[in-house]
């Protein structure tokens, strides 16, 4: 068996790469592959695929496997993995086999994993996350494009822009990409090009899924980012939707952004600032938006009751959904 001191250095090396190393690493750190096979044979390692191993007393994940599907490839994580990795709002779930690109120059075999073949992938569209090769968030975007419909492209785009990426950026690798014929790109461009001069963008694809379920021509005057603001002008609450003229807030109250402690007395203490000011606010949570009129329908008879309660008339004076 090797010497304490090289299994040791083995193990240390490996914790910070998802347990997972190959027969290369294990030499450079005086580990045989001989003695590899002993370690698989004792219970101490298991084999991933041919010259790649993990420690069993790595918990395996989707990381672990996706990390291991990369080592020692010309590949990078891409597609599902990709978004997954980048935690991209809306594809945080990784899919269910490992999803990789690599040149078509250099093509390769990976059991249990998705392999796509391109034509153009210069290091510009690759980083490095949580140790694992992955497309960069443009070209991902760009990448994904090709398998979703209008709605998710707008969606990737609003992640895009919230993470600072411009609209430059994004149309040019887009334009690079289109050169080689990929399905989706156009529509990209065309999103983006409508942006370039400035977009107010919903905060998350939450909100904009709230957006359509409060589509009714019965909430007349509803706006999204909406400011309270004291008569005076001093600031007291931003809401993601709201119905000035009857002082209804609505909140997307996405359990992603609105949990612990800090963020529940952040509310609370927003709640109680806008009930000074006579406003109302109401929750709508996540699943609100897989039943969209239903959500309108409760909203619309909230605005109705607040104008009954107010004595007030709508701006246009249409009936509300109670009379």
């Amino acid at each position: 068996m090797p010497k304490n001191a090289d299994m040791r250095a083995l193990g240390e090396f490996a914790a910070s790469r998802h347990g997972t190393f190959n027969l290369s690493q294990a030499a450079a750190n005086g580990i045989s592959a001989e003695v590899v096979t002993r370690m698989e044979r004792d219970g101490l390692v298991v084999k991933v695929r041919r010259g790649v191993y993990r420690f069993t007393s790595t918990e395996q994940s989707w990381r672990t496997d996706l990390y291991a599907a990369c080592l020692g490839l010309r590949v990078c994580a891409s597609y599902y993995s990709a978004a997954a990795l980048r935690d991209v709002d809306g594809y945080t779930t990784p899919p269910s086999m490992p999803e990789l690109l690599c040149h078509h120059h250099d093509p390769v075999a990976v059991p249990n994993a998705l392999v796509r073949r391109t034509r153009w992938l210069p290091k510009k569209d690759t980083s490095i996350v949580d140790g694992i090769p992955c497309t960069t968030l443009e070209r991902t975007i760009l990448d994904l494009s090709a398998l979703l419909d209008h709605r998710r492209r707008v969606e990737l785009v609003d992640v895009a822009q919230r993470r600072n990426v411009t609209m430059e950026e994004l149309l040019a690798r887009a334009q690079k990409l289109q050169k080689r014929g990929r399905s989706g790109i156009s529509e990209v461009m065309e999103i983006v090009r409508r942006r370039m001069n400035g977009y107010a963008m919903p905060e998350s694809v939450f909100e904009r899924l709230l957006g359509r379920c409060l589509r009714s021509p019965l909430l007349e005057g509803i706006v999204r980012q909406h400011e309270l603001r004291t008569p005076s002008g001093l600031f007291v609450a931003r809401f993601d939707f709201a119905v000035p003229w009857v002082r209804l807030g609505i909140e997307a109250h996405s359990r992603s952004f609105h949990l612990g402690e800090a963020a529940e007395r952040y509310d609370e203490d927003r709640d109680i600032r806008a009930s000074q000011q006579g406003w109302e606010i109401t929750y709508l949570g996540f699943g609100a938006t897989k039943a969209p009129a239903l959500v309108c329908r409760d909203i619309e008879l909230i605005v109705a009751r607040r104008a009954s309660d107010l004595g007030l008339t709508a701006p246009t004076g249409r009936l509300s959904p109670a009379g």
